[in-house]
């Protein structure tokens, strides 16, 4: 999206610094690809619009592991 939409909001990306355009109806915590770099994003304020790199997800003590995983 080269040119600035109706209901969009610009932000850029924290890797590659390219601009990316929101809907307005975006919400924080919304995630985010960049269309330059594919980096995963996501909404961490709402104004002024700024993305960060998206956090991986927390591992449980449940999630796959077991002993022999740590060895």
């Amino acid at each position: 999206m080269g040119r600035p939409q109706r209901n969009h909001f610009k932000a850029r990306c924290p890797e590659c610094l390219a601009a990316i355009w929101v809907k307005d109806d975006v919400e924080l915590w919304d995630p985010v690809t960049c269309p330059e770099c594919h980096t995963a994003l996501e909404v961490v304020r709402l104004r002024p619009l700024t993305l960060d790199y998206m956090e991986a997800e927390e591992w449980d003590d449940e999630d796959d592991w077991d002993d022999e995983d740590w060895r």
